[in-house]
């Protein structure tokens, strides 16, 4: 998928110091599921608009990069869906020397979260919020090693009054050191140290994640890193229990040939599910795709992935698994057009004493894409 196409490829515009890539995309979509029911479904159509811009220094030393997009959907039926949604960023780096880096960054947006998702499963309006986050890194490179420290703010300020109790600020640190055994292989060892801090409700707690692994590229056609560890999710309010487990972070690439891409994808870790009598779940993630260049300008994709969440804490009892198909391609009819077609298929089960809804979602889109 970023095999160069000089062809088909948009040309970014260039404005003094800086290139400058913008797109704008336009699609519609047919939902059997709309609400994300077990019973009753109803569908609808959808029309999203999806511009975007960002502007990148092409300065010898030194970077600094911005822009932003926003995503629109425009239901047909079910106007009280309709959502807007927007990110803006900007970051910078200071080559301070050819060994030590210095980044800053930060985004503010806005998100609406899925239908199907576990928080909003039987709610009025599907929960939004307003985020902010910044971070600040240094990096030090010399012949094998690799030293990476960075912390960080992120708040998410909720616009339901509902969903109040989700409400957090969180502030974490990060640390990764790295060795080359060789310019193909890196071994490398973690550590994440997080607190978040509820404005409205007892959920405060802190994470922490250390893991060891590897990082590579080999001369056989495989790249990829593979990483195992320990984390550990605290709560203040014992009712929300604390959780400890095994953590993994896997992703491999096999280039088969040069013109298909397999990419696996495994995780297990702990997540906020969002719900008011949960604050923790182990969430195990198994995904496979492929990605394959019928044509110079033709590609195709097709994705397989399971979700499991098992829910923590003294007062629920619930298991889901979540299955999902996904499908399609895009046609490059030129540097300025490219047409799109997806195909997406999910379906939860649930089970325990408080088992959440199950539902089956069915979407495809057709969409296209213009680069000025």
């Amino acid at each position: 998928t970023t095999r160069a196409q000089p062809d088909y490829d948009p040309k970014p515009i260039q404005s003094g110091a800086f290139l400058i890539t913008s797109s704008l995309g336009l699609s519609a979509e047919a939902n059997d599921n709309v609400l994300a029911v077990s019973g009753n479904k109803e569908g609808d159509a959808i029309v999203r608009i999806m511009p975007r811009v960002e502007a990148r220094s092409d300065w010898a030393v030194h970077a600094l990069s911005l822009g932003g997009s926003v995503n629109h959907r425009q239901y047909v039926d079910f106007t009280e869906e309709s959502a807007t949604d927007y990110n803006a960023f900007l970051n910078g780096r200071i080559d301070m020397s050819r060994d030590v880096k210095i980044s800053l960054g930060g985004d503010i947006g806005h998100v609406t979260e899925e239908r199907y998702t576990a928080a909003a499963a039987g709610a009025f309006t599907p929960p939004a919020y307003d985020y902010s986050s910044m971070f600040a890194q240094a990096q030090f490179r010399n012949d094998r090693i690799l030293v990476e420290g960075s912390v960080g703010y992120r708040r998410e300020n909720f616009d339901q009054k509902v969903q109040d109790f989700r409400d957090r600020d969180e502030a974490y640190v990060n640390a990764r050191l790295s060795y080359a055994v060789s310019p193909d292989i890196a071994f490398f060892l973690q550590a994440r140290q997080s607190t978040d801090d509820f404005s409205n409700s007892d959920r405060d707690g802190s994470q922490t994640l250390l893991d060891a692994g590897v990082n590579f590229e080999l001369t056989a056609p495989f790249r990829g890193e593979i990483a195992v560890g320990n984390f550990k999710s605290d709560r203040d309010n014992p009712v929300y229990g604390d959780v400890e487990g095994l953590n993994v972070r896997g992703r491999l690439q096999w280039f088969p040939s040069d013109l298909t891409t397999l990419t696996l994808i495994l995780n297990r870790g702990v997540i906020d599910p969002g719900l008011g009598i949960a604050a923790s779940a182990i969430n195990t993630t198994l995904g496979l795709r492929a990605d394959h260049e019928l044509f110079r300008n033709v590609t195709l994709f097709g994705e397989v992935r399971r979700d499991a969440d098992d829910y923590q804490g003294s007062v629920i009892d619930r298991e889901d698994d979540a299955f999902t198909i996904a499908a399609g391609g895009a046609y490059k009819l030129n540097r300025n057009t490219h047409l799109e077609l997806r195909m997406f298929s999910r379906s939860l089960e649930s089970s325990g004493a408080d088992a959440g809804l199950e539902n089956d979602v069915n979407v495809l889109t057709a969409g296209i894409r213009f680069f000025p």
